[in-house]
């Protein structure tokens, strides 16, 4: 497939724009007579409604089909207590496709009318003390009609006719971006099940053997998500701008990327490309909110373009920034906030993910009042660590356990596994399998390396994982047997 001709976006010129401020003298005169501007107590006295997800308590959620039906709920919430009766109707609305691709900048199509089912009728009746409704059942079927790797959009509205109910055009709206996955359940282990994380040092290590890890009784694969390591950020100084820079490793993967990645999201892993700092001016936690946008841009066009399913964030090496040049800030916590919230936003229906270091981590700032959990779909720590949620976050978005492989760091023991799972953590992290000679020469480092796994296996699945019996080379998609 020739997916350079994709990979397009709008870049367009910089200008530095110099704003007039107006400054209004001061003055010690004290005027009456004038009529008192109420306008300061709209917000108190206003009572405003919004519609949300019940699970992610959120107004835009990933669904992921995995069978024939799939069911949601959703809920209409009130900021405070309405001191009367307030009626509520939920429905689709189709014609905010058209309001949503325009915003996004995306091509998402509507998801079939036909196919979705309201419980009640959509119809709701709060009580004057009430600021939460019941959930309202949702169902989804998944018709033939529905083409795998196409995202839909399920827009939900809700109106009310009590007076006094406001109700703006997003927080009226609750929106399902819908995958049909149904075809891809290798790796699908249910809803609560725990997701594995595998870093693949794609420098050393071929991200195809991830396939071969593969618990005994269920037949499910082991890993969940599988991060490239690493594509960098990095800084043209003849341009001025940040850009993409991808080593001739990660570049191989994603020019063959039908061999090498295509049958990894065939199985249903997920391949997310990750970025990192380069030694440059450049980084993560130091664009300026104009260089967010466009560098998460072209995130985004990187993942359309190769069909990937998200990017990683890891704030490392990178130098100081160049202040001079409009595409960076000071390095700090918000700005490295601003890039994950414009990713999002960038490509709503992907993966963005992070690993907790330098500005990057469970304290980072809301962006223009958005929780960080609302834009990050989950973080992992640092080898040995347990991720603490951000904001808008539960222990479900967050690691209980980051193992690095090649060094033999990090609690990779049974019982911490089990434990982890009870406490409700939803992801275990594993780094650098297969690096170095372990898939080369010294074979017996890599079964080592897959008994730690084997050990977590038994903690999140009371299962065992089954040694590998092949594998594969780098750069090539032969599968070989292990001596």
């Amino acid at each position: 497939m020739n997916t350079k001709k994709y990979l397009k976006y709008s870049i367009l010129p910089l200008a530095l724009m110099l704003g007039g401020l107006a400054f209004t003298a001061c003055t010690d005169d004290i005027e009456g007579g004038k009529p008192v501007d109420e306008g300061a107590y709209d917000a108190v006295k206003r009572v405003d409604g919004m519609l949300l997800d019940v699970t992610s308590n959120k107004n835009e959620s990933v669904i992921e089909l995995r069978s024939d039906k799939h069911q949601t709920e959703v809920f209409f919430r009130l900021t405070k207590a309405p001191q009367k009766g307030v009626d509520v109707k939920i429905e689709m609305d189709p014609a905010y496709l058209e309001t949503y691709n325009a915003e996004h900048g995306t091509e998402f199509e509507l998801f079939p009318a036909a196919n979705v089912a309201i419980d009640r009728e959509g119809k709701l009746l709060l009580a004057p003390d009430e600021i939460r409704s019941v959930g309202v059942g949702v169902t989804l079927a998944a018709g033939s009609e529905l083409q795998e790797g196409t995202t839909y959009l399920l827009p939900l509205k809700a109106t009310s006719s009590t007076e006094g109910i406001t109700l703006s055009e997003k927080a009226q709206h609750a929106v399902y971006l819908v995958k049909d996955l149904r075809a891809q359940g290798d790796a699908y282990k249910g809803p609560d099940a725990v997701r594995n994380v595998c870093y693949f040092e794609v420098n050393d290590t071929n991200p195809l053997n991830a396939l071969e890890f593969v618990l005994k009784d269920s037949g499910k694969l082991f890993f969940d998500d599988i991060i490239l390591f690493s594509a960098n950020i990095n800084y043209n100084a003849e341009t001025g701008r940040v850009y993409v820079l991808n080593n001739p490793n990660v570049q191989f993967l994603l020019d063959n990327n039908e061999q090498f990645l295509q049958p990894l999201r065939k199985r249903g892993m997920k391949v997310i490309l990750g970025i990192l700092g380069n030694h440059d001016a450049a980084g993560v936690a130091q664009l300026s909110d104009m260089g967010c946008r466009e560098f998460a841009k072209e995130l985004a066009a990187y993942c359309n373009a190769y069909n990937l399913d998200g990017v990683g964030f890891d704030d490392e090496y990178s130098n100081s920034p160049d202040l001079s040049n409009p595409w960076f800030a000071p390095w700090s916590s918000a700005a490295a906030s601003r890039l994950l919230y414009e990713t999002k936003k960038a490509m709503p229906d992907k993966t963005v993910m992070v690993y907790y270091l330098g500005a990057i981590g469970s304290r980072i700032p809301s962006v223009d009042g958005v929780e960080p959990g609302m834009f990050v779909d989950y973080a992992v720590a640092d080898y040995g660590g347990t991720a603490a949620p951000m904001q808008g976050m539960t222990v479900k978005q967050c690691s209980g356990m980051s193992i690095e492989l090649n060094r033999g760091s990090g609690d990779s023991s049974e019982g911490t596994a089990r434990s982890k799972k009870e406490a409700g953590y939803g992801y275990y992290m594993f780094f650098a399998l297969g690096h170095t000679n372990s898939l080369v020469s010294d074979f017996s480092d890599y079964r080592f390396q897959v008994s730690r796994c084997q050990s977590v296996a038994r903690g999140l699945y009371d299962e065992e994982l089954l040694m590998p019996e092949y594998y594969y080379k780098k750069n090539d998609a032969t599968r070989y047997k292990l001596p």
